[in-house]
């Protein structure tokens, strides 16, 4: 899909499983560019371009687990609209799993999400040269 977004109104990425995001989830990192990143789903994850720029070095930011085989991504602010602040995982990602009937990927109420045949998903940080973050990539891994 080419029409894949990543909105970061306040640029705190909060990652994981789009089956247990709940009220309390805080940002796996703060600081990230602000504003509408394009995005693609390509080699069992996704892809978020922040800058023009390539990365030139990666790190490791986090392996997380997805026990619903669904990975998302998602800006802070727009936790509050995908969950429904209770202890239950949200009743929302019912209705963003239905997205996925043609598609890798899919966005619902700010929150863009992949799915996998994996229960792990690794989450890395590509460099410019600068030493920006320039993209973003979230992995199944096995």
């Amino acid at each position: 899909m080419n029409d894949l977004q990543l909105e970061l109104p306040t640029g705190a990425l909060i990652a994981g499983d789009a089956a247990a995001l709940f009220a309390d989830a805080r940002p796996i990192i703060e600081g990230l560019p602000v504003g509408c990143f394009p995005a693609t789903a390509a080699g069992g994850g996704l892809d978020v371009s922040l800058r023009d720029a390539e990365p030139v070095e990666w790190t490791e930011l986090a392996t997380l687990a997805t026990p619903s085989g669904y990975a998302a991504l998602l800006d802070a602010a727009a936790l509050a609209e995908y969950t429904d602040l209770g202890d239950e995982p949200v009743d929302e990602f019912e209705l963003l799993s239905e997205r996925f009937e043609a598609a890798d990927a899919a966005t619902f109420q700010g929150v863009l999400a992949v799915h996998g045949a994996s229960g792990k998903v690794a989450l890395r940080l590509g460099h410019d040269a600068s030493g920006a973050i320039s993209r973003i990539t979230l992995r199944f891994v096995g």
